[in-house]
């Protein structure tokens, strides 16, 4: 199993000087199992980039997946090469909560937002909704509801021994939020690796709380409360520079000496 970012900013992409380095697409994650059955979770703008290489390489069945359907999940979709080929087959599995997959998606592809209909779209695309657990080839898939505004899911993959949990747009201590700490403890313990939204400092939180995200130091503490040694941060926020999301990650790495702590960047890579 292996996984790649295309995407790892929040709200809106960026592109500048002082992004280079982590990158501006908004969230897209490939995830590819032994089985060889690919795997997309969300279509933020990244998803583009990705899409182009899968026709390239002729790649015909894809599964995507949404954790929700926020602007910055879904913008990508359009431009993503896949379902404009005849013949492809793409799974779509996205929560039904609050609104299905397909009518979510259909919103940004009408008139006079987009020039291209979700209905006459070329390739073979099925929607179903979202379960709690799901099994694609040879990856078992877990799912918990995460404190962000509108219906929101975190992912846990699993294969054979290994296992990687992903929560995008979650806030740990949110007030009446939907899951408690603990379950996000229990969610990811015994994970290899979990990646974990963390837009914002302590500093910028109290501004923003209720707003769906968590802080670098809150992710480290889950961390340490689930024992799970080895995160990614996430979901960078828009505003912030490559040097920014650099500096939190130092003081995060001395105040937690013996974990070993990256931030997502487009592009990076990893294989279990």
């Amino acid at each position: 199993m292996l996984f790649k970012f295309y995407g790892t900013r929040g709200s809106v992409p960026v592109s500048t000087k002082n992004t280079r380095k982590h990158g501006g697409n908004t969230t897209c994650l490939y995830v590819e199992a032994r089985s060889g059955e690919i795997i997309i979770v969300d279509a933020g703008t990244g998803i583009r980039e990705l899409g182009n290489e899968l026709v390239s390489k002729r790649k015909r069945r894809l599964n995507l997946l949404f954790t929700h359907y926020h602007w910055d999940h879904i913008q990508g979709f359009p431009f993503f090469a896949p379902v404009f080929v005849a013949g492809n087959e793409i799974i779509i599995h996205g929560p039904a909560d609050e609104v299905a997959a397909e009518k979510a998606l259909s919103y940004q592809m009408t008139m006079p937002y987009f020039p291209a209909d979700m209905a006459n779209l070329p390739a073979d695309i099925t929607f179903k909704n979202l379960k709690k657990t799901l099994t694609i080839g040879s990856i078992e898939i877990d799912t918990i509801v995460t404190n962000h505004p509108n219906h929101t899911r975190g992912l846990k993959f699993t294969e054979r021994k290994n296992s990687f949990a992903f929560l995008t747009d979650n806030e740990l201590h949110a007030q009446n939020g939907k899951t408690g700490y603990d379950e996000f403890v229990r969610f990811i313990r015994g994970t290899d690796l979990f990646i974990h939204d963390a837009q914002y400092t302590d500093e910028l939180y109290e501004k923003r709380k209720g707003w769906g995200h968590s802080t670098y130091r809150q992710v480290a503490d889950l961390a340490r409360d689930a024992g799970t040694h080895r995160f990614m941060i996430t979901h960078h926020d828009h505003s912030s520079t490559d040097s920014f999301i650099e500096k939190n990650i130092r003081d995060i790495r001395k105040r937690c000496p013996k974990y070993k702590i990256e931030a997502a960047a487009d592009g990076k890579t990893r294989r279990f």
